[in-house]
């Protein structure tokens, strides 16, 4: 069996897919995986063989405004016409079974209606179904919006070279866009509504396996616990969360790592606190397997990441999907606190890290969520669940 895999090239939604991929590859399928170059390693590492494909920033020639909401449809449709005559000779020139495509990469499902070919779409994020869809709860525009009617006009140039639907913000977002058979990296617990989810939408919860960088990084030997924190690459430009972190967290008797990405350097933040590590990036994966707290923006990939390893947490939520997880999170029980970025303060910070510190619930939730996760079976089911799903249609 052979398989194309269409990815979304942002990294946690890169990442998100490649532990199914490389289980694929254990179980005797030929995958090919597109994405931009910079993701090379990673894929080789799971088995899969590498083809390139452009990076391109879609959104940067907005106008109109800067309205982030107002052009998600702009940035995933001008991806795909960047992407897709990249991949459609090679899909032509070794025709695979099935196409796999990250659920925003529209150029999966461009090429899946060109070739005729199946299509399961893979969600690293918030899947949609009847009942659900995360894109109902954004503002409304209008098709008259700068940002809108350049998607539009894209939208509509794909669909007459490709066929099948207009891309349109529900098409894109909402149940219309679902695949033959559908892959959720939310475990079913979760994500809201999953049990009006069709049985063609398989759960398989996060997707862990080992990546580069793993073993770069050794956890303090005191015995003391570990506050993880990450604001994600789009978001962590913020020295003062850490000028304000540092004040809360100076006297406290646990040690502190802070992944602040490389527009912030260590050395403009000031006095770092005996107990504070502060690196450009980190290893995810192995901090979280050693972390106890960890102060997120909610991103739903470190969410995922971190709840299987029944980690609990305070939020900083950046944008709307984000702030929906968030929101989620505190349903739960999985956070002390969703603190807004525009009002945060150290007496703020240092209410919500002394409740997630000392109260156990937050704690327990997350493990008894962690225990789900595990019981879901992660990368391994799902691979066999699109495995057998390819088996039917033969």
């Amino acid at each position: 069996m052979k398989a194309a895999y269409i990815a979304m090239g942002a990294t946690g939604h890169v990442l998100a897919s490649l532990p199914m991929i490389g289980e694929m590859v254990k179980k005797g399928v030929e995958v090919t995986y597109f994405a931009p170059e910079q993701y090379r390693g990673q894929v080789e590492l799971m088995g899969a063989k590498h083809a390139p494909t452009p990076v391109v920033a879609a959104g940067e020639s907005v106008e109109g405004g800067d309205d982030f909401i107002a052009g998600i449809p702009l940035v995933f449709l001008g991806e795909a016409a960047g992407v897709i005559d990249h991949i459609m000779p090679v899909l032509e020139a070794d025709r695979p079974d099935v196409i796999i495509a990250d659920s925003l990469a529209l150029a999966g499902r461009l090429a899946a209606s060109k070739l005729g070919l199946p299509l399961v779409n893979m969600y690293t994020s918030f899947a949609n179904s009847e009942a659900f869809s995360i894109c109902r709860f954004w503002p409304k525009y209008d098709d008259t919006h700068p940002a809108r009617a350049k998607a539009l006009e894209i939208a509509r140039g794909l669909q007459e070279r490709f066929g099948g639907p207009l891309l349109t913000l529900e098409q894109i977002f909402d149940y219309q866009g679902s695949g033959d058979y559908n892959v959720v990296t939310v475990n079913r617990g979760f994500h809201p509504a999953a049990e009006t989810f069709p049985a063609n939408f398989f759960f398989a919860g996060p997707q862990i396996a080992p990546r580069d960088g793993d073993g770069s990084w050794k956890a303090p030997d005191n015995g003391k616990p570990l506050l993880y924190t990450s604001l994600g690459s789009l978001f962590n430009n913020w020295p003062q969360f850490y000028t304000m972190l540092f004040e809360v967290v100076k006297d406290m008797d646990i040690n502190v790592l802070c992944s602040i990405g490389k527009t912030i350097k260590a050395e403009d933040l000031g006095e770092i606190p005996a107990n504070v590590q502060v690196m450009a990036f980190t290893p995810q994966l192995e901090v979280l397997s050693k972390t106890d707290y960890f102060i997120t923006h909610a991103g739903i990939g470190s969410v995922m990441e971190a709840l299987y390893y029944g980690v609990s947490f305070v939020a900083i939520p950046q944008m709307d999907e984000q702030e929906f997880t968030a929101g989620r999170m505190k349903e739960l029980g999985l956070t002390s606190a969703v603190l807004s970025r525009a009002t945060t303060t150290v007496e703020s910070l240092r209410a919500a890290l002394n409740e997630l510190v000392s109260n156990p619930e937050y704690r327990n939730n997350a493990r008894a969520m962690a225990e789900e996760i595990h019981n879901e079976g992660g990368c391994e089911r799902a691979a066999q669940a699109v495995i057998d799903y390819m088996s039917t249609l033969k």
